[in-house]
């Protein structure tokens, strides 16, 4: 990864649940592949919002507006029930909304968990 774009991510939240994804190769690939946010590295001059709409666009088909930065390389935007009704999912990847408690059950990337310990109150 590179210092100067570091990997970003994004909270994306609906009605009080948060939207976590989830690629795997196989049903026992859970180690591999822990529920995650969706995450983008800047390109080249692009900001860091237009990178995180970039990349929700690729993993889910839908395009969000309104990213607001919460904190360094942390992201928050709120999906409306269009985007919500419109989420095409790609093969071995699960995309699913989880309560703040279901989510201390649930096996988390690091980051993702670090995310949350910063920002739970945004859910």
């Amino acid at each position: 990864m590179d210092v100067r774009n570091p990997l970003s991510l994004i909270l994306l939240t609906y009605k009080g649940k948060v939207l976590l994804m989830h690629k795997q190769k196989s049903v026992i690939d859970r180690e591999s592949h822990p529920w995650c946010f969706i995450g983008a590295i800047r390109e080249n001059k692009e900001s860091f919002e237009h990178a995180m709409e970039r990349r929700v666009e690729k993993e889910m088909g839908i395009k969000i507006k309104n990213v607001e930065f919460v904190s360094e390389n942390c992201y928050h935007a709120q999906l409306t029930d269009d985007n919500v009704n419109n989420i095409q999912r790609a093969e071995n990847q699960l995309l699913d909304f989880f309560t703040p408690k279901e989510l201390t059950k649930l096996f988390l990337s690091r980051s993702t968990q670090a995310f949350i310990l910063k920002h739970g109150a945004l859910i």
